[in-house]
């Protein structure tokens, strides 16, 4: 369906800009290593390989009828590259790790497709990779460190966008400390124009209980407890990663532009399971 393909491009280009009229939210939950079951392999082994990650992603797609797909999730994959050559990650380091390259050939493949939907990369945040940094065992400080992994992200940013990503998806686990706040925006302001210079939207999804002050620089994606109620920009919504616990809002123009989820759909998730909670979603939206 060419049309629709390019009906939700063309509203995640407007995300972009901040601008376009409501319209029922992308669903978009972070499906990946799950998609793995479709041939039975380890999601691991699946994402090292681009054509095994487009196919078996894209066939979870189908048997779903969601509209679309994810090239890359937070898996760790960032934080190898980063601490293999801290502080200085150019492109060549990027994609010479075997996971983004596989993620960046599927982008590829699927941007020859022009029935595909929109291509996500879901990408570890600034905040989160110097944790796992220090973790292990580098001694960085909070601004070095945001500063550093902000300009890093902000270039592998760069290579999805360029391959032909729709949307990048930044993932915090957790937040900086409020001292370190201004440098934390920095970082996604970083990110974030990078993104936007491509059209691509930038959405900021934050794993942390309770209200969160969202940074400008990218598109929030709260969830229900962090802003109950509508923001004044456009927005999206997070829900839980178990399909059981997702919501049925009685209306889509409760959700936003885009519905995500705060991580990765856990792997074991059967696909029957997956399908019946995508099925329930869709009849409360469009019945």
């Amino acid at each position: 369906m060419p049309e629709a393909a390019a009906m939700w491009r063309r509203r995640m280009q407007d995300l972009a800009r901040g601008v376009g009229r409501a319209h029922p939210p992308l669903f978009a939950p972070v499906l990946f290593g799950v998609a793995a079951q479709i041939e039975a392999i380890s999601a691991d082994a699946m994402s090292r390989d681009a054509t095994r990650l487009r196919k078996n992603v894209s066939e979870l797609r189908q048997i779903l009828h969601t509209d679309a797909v994810f090239c890359a999730a937070p898996r760790g994959a960032e934080a190898a590259v980063l601490a293999a050559a801290w502080p200085d990650v150019d492109a060549v380091r990027w994609t010479a790790d075997e996971r983004t390259a596989a993620s960046l050939g599927a982008v590829h493949q699927w941007q020859a497709d022009a029935s595909e939907p929109v291509i996500v990369a879901a990408l570890t945040g600034p905040a989160t990779l110097c944790a796992q940094l220090r973790g292990a065992g580098d001694g960085i400080d909070e601004e070095t460190g945001l500063d550093s992994a902000g300009r890093a992200l902000a270039l592998l940013v760069r290579l999805y966008c360029e391959a032909g990503v729709h949307v990048v998806q930044v993932h915090e686990a957790l937040l900086p400390p409020a001292a370190a706040s201004d440098y934390w925006k920095g970082a996604l302001g970083t990110i974030g124009n990078v993104a936007r210079f491509h059209r691509v939207p930038p959405l900021l999804v934050v794993d942390h209980p309770g209200p969160l002050a969202w940074p400008a620089q990218m598109v929030a994606v709260p969830a229900a407890a962090q802003q109950p109620g509508p923001l004044p920009r456009p927005h999206g919504r997070a829900w839980e990663r178990v399909p059981a616990e997702w919501p049925v809002p009685t209306s889509s123009s409760e959700t936003g532009r885009v519905v995500t989820t705060v991580g990765e759909v856990p792997e074991p998730t059967g696909i029957p399971l997956l399908l019946a909670a995508v099925q329930r979603v869709r009849s409360a939206w469009f019945g």
